[in-house]
């Protein structure tokens, strides 16, 4: 806690008595709290209505979006399909197929019809999961040309579609990728994954032959997880069956499920209940993750089915096998689907020798080797800065927009999982006797000479009758270490806990009684995380923030100073700033570039100017 140096004097008494009271009465010792992993069992949620589920439905689904990069969607580009010819076999047909998902590369897959009849037909989007041979794996533990073969027989059009990295991308585009450039973009695995599978819905959907108002999807394994998160946020999926996958203590192995930011305040089971009250059917086994099913998350999922009145469109079929999606797991699959989606005909058995087509009738031919990582991230990163500039506010009405699309994907960017722990602030506080209606926040990094810098600021707010408050947020327990696996998918960056917590104290010292104004001042390295936590807290009157002479107008600055996921996807400090104009912002340390223009440009087309100071030295 600061105080006023020297003798204790009756005055500065009566200062330390007043900040020892604020103090004790703003928050308790923090709290340990240990960080998330892929294998941290979760109790599921419960929610006492509709609306709350339907709330928190809402938000989960922008939170797939955001955290995989796909808000806002990417423009969806000509598919360019690649067609094979027409191979007949026993009651079905095939043709392998390549879609341009993304100019300069490509999805992979066959597709499976009807031997007999013209459409429209049901469809399945049939994803195969990380069995070694992709989507031509046929074994006992698991079919997937069985499954799709025994589909079309039963009168579907299947899709059978590559995950990346597979079958006739293998050893041209790896399907594990990452780096902390990409993380700041949402470049990711997972998110590439899973707009292939709505690329691939794109094209299932659109074929003349097959009745839109009724696709289902399915598939085991990494397979189940595209099953359950492209139906989480794509409403055309009528029908899904996620097999051996959704678990509350085991959230996916690979990166391919592990996107950044994905499982900050969020698991898959409640994700798997965004399906409701579209038809669901949990495969479960004893012999992996989804052994506890049938009494953990088959009740939580169908909990929320109920409270949609759809209690009986959610099923689970707990079989005693290893990790599989066998013949007796597709078996219970089929009549789900043949339920929901062919009730007049039923499902008919899969039989007993299925009998493949030539393997190079099923395999794709790719107009030439599709872009690598490097290649398709500076087209996504392009796009991704396209958009940003189409959407540029230029007026109130430009802004208000440009803030429910950026600012609702800065939210969630800059989401902190509920915890136990509690901030400490230090306190100047007024003699008792004066009348208090204003506050000041000042927020510096913790070093010594910053430090002093928040004293010597506090003193002058303080002899000024205000109520002065310092923090430097540190927050304790120190950030979750880098050999936790896919540590930002389930944790908070240090940057953001730090943002959160001057948030925190924004928002108590605005709640505090007769406080009518509250300023924010940031300092040195922590200047720019208050600049976040100010676009965070709109009752904040005015803003001095020093930005340290770094003017964030490249990803190394990002690297080196605000190393947050998907941070330059939201629009980074320009969308901080959108979301605090017209209000009061002075800017210091910042040097003349980019990002200082965009500022000023913003300010000038609100007729604001007069409210915006920058300079690139400390006031």
């Amino acid at each position: 806690m600061i105080f006023p140096t020297g003798l204790l004097t009756p005055m500065k008494l009566r200062y330390l008595l007043t900040a020892i009271a604020l103090c004790l009465g703003f928050a308790a010792p923090a709290a340990s709290q240990s960080a998330n992993h892929l294998d941290h069992a979760h109790t599921p949620a419960t929610y006492a209505s509709f609306a709350q589920w339907e709330s928190r439905a809402a938000w989960l689904r922008d939170h797939i979006l955001v955290s995989n990069g796909l808000h806002p969607m990417p423009e969806a580009t000509p598919l360019r399909p690649r067609v094979s010819e027409i191979t007949r076999g026993d009651g079905y047909s095939v043709q392998a197929i390549a879609l341009e998902t993304w100019p300069g590369f490509f999805l992979t897959g066959t597709l499976y019809r009807p031997a007999e009849g013209t459409g429209p037909f049901p469809a399945i989007l049939s994803a195969h999961g990380h069995w070694e041979n992709g989507r031509f794996e046929h074994t006992d533990i698991a079919s997937i040309p069985g499954r799709a073969i025994s589909f079309a027989r039963q009168g579907y059009v299947v899709f059978s579609y590559s995950m990346i990295g597979y079958n006739e991308t293998a050893g041209r585009f790896p399907h594990r990728f990452d780096d902390p450039l990409y993380q700041l973009w949402g470049f990711s695995a997972m998110g590439l994954q899973l707009w292939n599978s709505r690329r691939a819905l794109d094209y299932l959907s659109a074929l003349p032959e097959v009745s839109a108002e009724r696709i289902g999807m399915t598939g085991a394994s990494g397979g189940g997880t595209q099953t359950f998160m492209l139906t989480a946020i794509d409403p055309r999926i009528r029908v899904a069956a996620p097999v051996n996958m959704i678990s509350a203590h085991f959230q996916g192995g690979c990166i391919c499920e592990n996107s950044p930011l994905l499982r900050i305040d969020a698991q898959n089971v409640e994700i798997g209940a965004l399906a409701a009250p579209r038809p669901l059917m949990m495969i479960s086994t004893a012999g992996d993750w989804t052994v506890n099913t049938p009494d953990v998350e088959f009740p939580a999922i169908q909990a929320i089915y109920t409270l949609h009145g759809a209690a009986d469109r959610v099923a689970n079929v707990h079989l005693g096998y290893p990790h599989n999606y066998n013949a007796e797991s597709r078996a219970a699959v089929y009549d789900w689907f043949a339920r929901w989606l062919t009730p007049a005909n039923g499902a008919l058995p899969e039989p007993a020798d299925l009998r493949l087509l030539p393997a190079d009738t099923l395999h794709a031919d790719l107009p030439r080797p599709p872009a690598g990582p490097d290649a398709l991230f500076r087209q996504y990163k392009a796009a991704a800065e396209e958009a940003f500039e189409r959407a540029r506010p230029v007026d109130a009405a430009s802004l208000e927009a440009y803030r429910t699309l950026y600012g609702k994907a800065l939210t969630h960017v800059l989401h902190e999982a509920p915890s136990d722990t509690a901030d400490r602030m230090m306190y100047f506080a007024p003699t008792p006797s004066d009348a208090v209606d204003s506050a000041v926040l000042i927020v510096h990094s913790g070093a010594a000479a910053s430090a002093r810098t928040a004293r010597s600021l506090a003193r002058q707010h303080q002899i000024g009758g205000r109520l002065v408050a310092v923090l430097s947020p540190l927050p304790d327990p120190p950030h979750p270490p880098d050999s936790i696996e896919y540590s930002t998918t389930y944790n908070a960056t240090m940057p953001v806990r730090q943002i959160r917590a001057i948030q925190r104290a924004l928002d108590a010292l605005g709640a505090r009684e007769g406080i009518e104004r509250v300023e924010v001042i940031g300092l040195d390295e922590a200047g720019v995380w208050t600049l976040f936590a100010r676009a965070l807290s709109p009752h904040v009157r005015t803003a001095t923030i020093h930005l340290n002479g770094v003017d964030f107008s490249d990803d190394e600055d990002f690297l080196a100073h605000l190393p947050i996921p998907l941070i330059r996807r939201a629009g980074d400090l320009r969308t901080a700033v959108a979301l605090i104009a017209p209000a009061p912002l002075t800017l210091t340390h910042l040097p003349e570039g980019p990002l200082a223009e965009w500022i000023r440009a913003l300010y000038d087309a609100l007729d604001a100017s007069h409210a915006l100071h920058i300079s690139a030295v400390a006031n």
